[in-house]
């Protein structure tokens, strides 16, 4: 697993319908109203928002790579895989990220486990002054809370975290290499968090792939995390780490007057916003809320028509849709593909 896997990965889910931007903006977990569609348009909500802090640079070096193993490449300003470029996807092994649940926040969840995990192994050893691992006050005093009336000292509590934690991490199906970096990231009493570098010197592989290996260890964790009741400890280490929900708060406001019963004209004045931004944050809400009034704005025989014809030229562009139905807007258009992502029509 590496940037450029990934990359050609998602540029498999959007094949010749997009940019190669589209994918970093997608990384990056970028909250426009059309990265936002393309997530559930081309379903590549698990990478999103999985590298924040992705560079240019970083990313066009990916994307040379498969320039030159001739994985991809543009036309008319869109990227399409290869003949070599498929047979390579398919030897991919399976992902396991969440982005779209956990949007970054997964390396916060993190930031106070390994304090809490610190914390815990100095205290039990009589150790009250060290240099706390994570300077962060909000992660400082997320743990001071944590711990906040409980038997820190205690060589009982700090083996009840232990024991969760290492049943987690066999419960979750990380590899054993993840398992590797995961605990390698960790500082106790005696042992001091390695770093990325020395990490990749050990493992032998590059710096993205093991912090990419690392994400998508703690997603797993998450998810283990999340879905028993066995972890009581890591379930409040994770509390609102992951994504309550999916519309930006800024789409939030926007429904709030929507459900109040004005219209969008009326909503973006209201707001001092463009028209078209009131229109992104109604595609939110047709992609992610099964009760959207879809059929306020389109009727059923346009939307079976639209989709019908989408499937016919295989093609999710709005602007070859436009061309069949001239008498559709393209925010009409882009509702009914919405609506279509998640099966409704």
């Amino acid at each position: 697993m590496n940037l450029s896997s990934i990359l050609l990965f998602i540029i498999s889910k959007m094949n010749g319908e997009r940019t190669i931007n589209a994918s970093l903006h997608l990384l990056r977990g970028k909250k426009s109203g059309q990265t936002l569609q393309d997530v559930e348009y081309f379903a590549v909500k698990p990478f999103f928002g999985i590298l924040p802090k992705l560079t240019d640079k970083e990313f066009q070096k990916a994307a040379e790579k498969l320039r030159i193993s001739a994985f991809i490449v543009e036309e008319d300003n869109l990227i399409r895989l290869t003949a070599e470029g498929a047979s390579e996807v398919n030897k991919q092994e399976d992902y396991h990220f969440r982005g779209w649940d956990y949007r970054g926040r997964e390396v916060v969840f993190f930031k106070r486990l390994a304090l809490a995990v610190q914390t815990v192994s100095n205290l039990r050893e009589g150790t009250h002054s060290f240099l706390p691992i994570e300077s962060d006050r909000d992660i400082q005093l997320f743990v001071k809370r944590l711990f906040y009336r409980k038997p820190i000292t205690s060589p009982h509590f700090a083996k009840e975290i232990g024991d969760e934690l290492k049943k987690a991490l066999i419960g979750c199906g990380m590899s054993d290499k993840q398992k590797f970096i995961f605990t390698g990231r960790l500082t106790g009493k005696r042992d001091t968090a390695k770093t990325w570098d020395q990490l990749a010197r050990e493992l032998e592989e590059q710096l993205d792939s093991i912090r990419l290996q690392f994400i998508e260890s703690l997603h797993m964790l998450l998810d283990e995390i999340h879905s028993l009741d066995e972890y009581p400890i890591l379930r409040l280490i994770s509390d609102d780490i992951k994504v309550q929900t999916y519309l930006t708060d800024s789409a939030i406001r926007t429904k709030k007057l929507f459900e109040e019963g004005h219209s969008l004209g009326s909503i973006a004045e209201i707001r001092q916003l463009k028209l078209s931004t009131i229109e992104d944050h109604l595609i939110e809400m047709a992609m992610n809320e099964s009760s959207f009034p879809i059929l306020r704005f389109v009727s059923i025989e346009q939307m079976k028509a639209v989709i019908a014809k989408a499937n016919s030229l295989g093609t999710k562009r709005l602007k070859l849709l436009k061309v069949a139905f001239p008498s559709l807007t393209y925010f009409e258009l882009r509702l009914i593909m919405a609506v279509n992502e998640k099966g409704v029509v």
